[in-house]
């Protein structure tokens, strides 16, 4: 409210007037000077990851991968017993590009898998609590937090988690986690 009155000054006191469209802008550029301190940045490469709980390899057809998933032993306890994943919770997910044939089909294994090739990329799930709050409710997902890391632990740039907000919100009854039925049936 304030920042509207302050857009629309009076003219004749020589201060241009503002538009509701530049009303419009301007709570645009704060609510965007807001999810810059959201994001990404929060969350650090978790170079222990591979000590982790596995639970999940899924082939990807539509674009030749294999990712392989990765859970905190807190969380994994968690899912196990049917209790909230906590607040530390890390999951994450390598992805492989599936090694190819001479004719660039993927290559599979005995059992019908793609058979990994080069690790690509490493996607990080971070649960914190308060995290999260600095979102609109139409994108928040609860207390998560998403990155995206090269497989030498840099952070990919630009850093944008918005496409995993929007992907993981439908999944807000499974605590915005795809496989978590998956980590709560993997063996202890």
């Amino acid at each position: 409210m304030r920042l509207a009155r302050f857009l629309e000054r009076d003219r004749a006191g020589g201060e241009r007037r503002c538009s509701r469209a530049g009303a419009l802008v301007a709570t645009g550029l704060v609510l965007a000077a807001a999810l810059a301190v959201a994001g990404p940045e929060k969350v650090s490469f978790p170079s222990g990851y591979s000590s982790h709980r596995p639970y999940l390899t899924v082939d990807r057809p539509f674009n030749d991968t294999v990712r392989a998933m990765y859970a905190s032993p807190e969380a994994a306890e968690s899912a196990r017993v049917r209790r909230p994943l906590p607040s530390g919770t890390v999951l994450t997910m390598e992805v492989y590009k599936a090694k190819r044939d001479d004719q660039g089909k993927p290559l599979k294994d005995a059992s019908g898998r793609f058979v990994r090739g080069d690790l690509v990329t490493i996607m990080v799930m971070e649960k914190r609590a308060g995290w999260g709050a600095e979102y609109p409710a139409e994108i928040r997902n609860g207390e998560w937090e998403y990155a995206q890391f090269a497989p030498d632990g840099t952070r990919h740039q630009p850093a944008d988690s918005k496409p995993c907000l929007s992907c993981h919100l439908r999944m807000s009854r499974q605590d915005f986690v795809f496989s978590l039925p998956q980590l709560a049936a993997a063996p202890k």
